[in-house]
């Protein structure tokens, strides 16, 4: 264990934002300025943020950040279990009516 605290690094923190599941999103570059010569259509894309693709690179990132790894949420393993329950239940309630 190291004897000081990992600092999250500030310029990633402001770049991208890490969601519940662990996928890094980010802005699209190239829409901040010299878009009159652009169509309407690329401008409207550029707004929307984007997904990152490449796992290796979103890990990193995450690492950076000090952040949630894929699907390991703060809830993950109680949701997991909540659907289990609900799956079994419903698999009960359709056993039954087979059985009469």
């Amino acid at each position: 264990m190291p004897s000081v605290k990992m600092k999250t690094h500030k310029g990633t923190k402001k770049r991208f934002k890490v969601t519940a599941t662990g996928k890094v999103v980010h802005k699209r570059c190239g829409s901040s300025h010299l878009n009159s010569h652009m169509s309407g259509k690329r401008i409207r894309k550029l707004r929307k943020p984007v997904v990152l693709r490449n796992k290796a690179v979103a890990a990193k990132l995450r690492r950076a950040m000090q952040r949630r790894e894929a699907g390991h949420g703060r809830f993950a393993s109680a949701l997991a279990a909540a659907a289990l329950a609900h799956e079994a239940a419903e698999q009960g309630d359709q056993a039954e009516p087979a059985a009469e």
